[in-house]
């Protein structure tokens, strides 16, 4: 056993093109990096306070060691070495094991260009790549995107369609996503007036597109937590343009509210008119246990009325404490908080 754990390691981790190379070449990825694409990638992603744009950044074929670069300076990369990814995001944007050459950027039916809808959905606005990027996407014609930056890595270029990352949208039309995702057809709709959805919402926010005038801040965001504030004399939907996944919980105003799958891969919560706050977070384990207890749990027959738990507080039965589908949100200590943060932080990388 000894002999083959030694010889798997000798193969497996021994020195290749990726390892025991000069520090000079990861230079990239030190945070007093003084690379030049860097500077300039930090420099045109900055926005000021409360504002609804959080704009994302495709590194293009840059290099072995550049997917990472975003965690490392704080932009978001929709091609980023992570952890995890969601099948949803890497079947529609089409991610895969490296994007380390232009040539392995590979397109899909929802992400055929650049110049694409998905492509602003996602709010990338920046694609820097070694190669002019007519070599990567050959359907890209004349003033379909802006060569904004030249550095001695490549070209940068600025995809103006790109939208905010949190949006006011005053009325919904149903889609079917599941369609779009294999077609790659977007119905002719404005996605700053109407957000597709794959069911109903509550009566109250008028169906096709509605023009609006609303105020939309981006107050906080966080690995695991996003605030969003906005101002609108009538009903409609908050947006945010990060991917959905059913472990995030919301609150409008401080009350628990359902997180609606909006534009295929991304998150609407339905507001009244007015002021108010919502108020995204991420909560593993509770989405995890209750996710695991719907796949366990047989279905209840039809004309079977089943009899409600009785909950007998923390001493009850595992089964017992178990029964709540969407657990109260638990005020937690900012320690804990912080540890929270640490542990889900690579889980959340994917959607960046």
């Amino acid at each position: 056993m000894t002999g083959v754990v030694a010889a798997d390691l000798a193969a497996n981790n021994g020195p290749n093109e990726s390892t025991a190379l000069a520090p000079e070449l990861y230079d990239v990825l030190r945070p007093e990096t003084k690379n030049e694409t860097v500077a300039v990638l930090k420099m045109l992603t900055v926005q000021p306070p409360d504002s609804p744009r959080r704009d994302r950044v495709e590194l293009l074929g840059m290099g072995f060691e550049w997917p990472n670069a975003g965690m490392i300076h704080g932009f978001d990369h929709t091609l980023g070495y992570n952890p995890l990814r969601l099948a949803d995001f890497s079947d529609a944007v089409g991610t895969r094991d490296s994007i380390a050459a232009p040539s392995e950027r590979v397109f899909t039916p929802l992400f055929p260009s650049y110049r694409c809808r998905l492509a602003d959905f996602l709010g990338l606005r920046y694609i820097a790549t070694r190669v002019p990027i007519g070599e990567v996407d050959r359907s890209l014609r004349a003033g379909d995107l802006k060569l904004v930056a030249y550095t001695k890595d490549g070209y940068i270029y600025e995809n103006p369609r790109a939208l905010p990352r949190a949006m006011f949208v005053g009325g919904w039309q149903l889609a079917d996503f599941e369609g779009m995702k294999s077609a790659g057809q977007w119905p002719e709709a404005d996605p700053q007036r109407v957000v597709l959805l794959e069911q109903e919402p509550e009566p109250g926010v008028p169906e096709g597109p509605v023009a609006t005038n609303a105020e939309v801040k981006l107050k906080r965001y966080r690995n695991t937590v996003v605030e969003i504030e906005v101002t609108t004399a009538q009903p409609g939907f908050v947006v945010l343009n990060d991917i959905w996944h059913p472990w995030w919980r919301a609150e409008l105003d401080g009350q628990e509210v359902e997180i609606l799958k909006a534009n295929v891969l991304f998150r609407a919560v339905q507001v009244p008119a007015g002021t108010h706050k919502v108020r995204f977070s991420f909560h593993p384990l509770d989405g995890a246990l209750a996710e695991l207890r719907d796949r366990v749990t047989p279905p209840e027959e039809e004309g079977v009325v089943a009899e409600a738990p009785t909950h007998s507080g923390p001493s009850g039965s595992l089964a017992t404490r178990l029964q709540p589908v969407l657990p109260e949100p638990v005020a937690r200590p900012a320690r804990d908080l912080a540890a929270h943060d640490m542990q889900t932080s690579s889980v959340m990388s994917v959607v960046r």
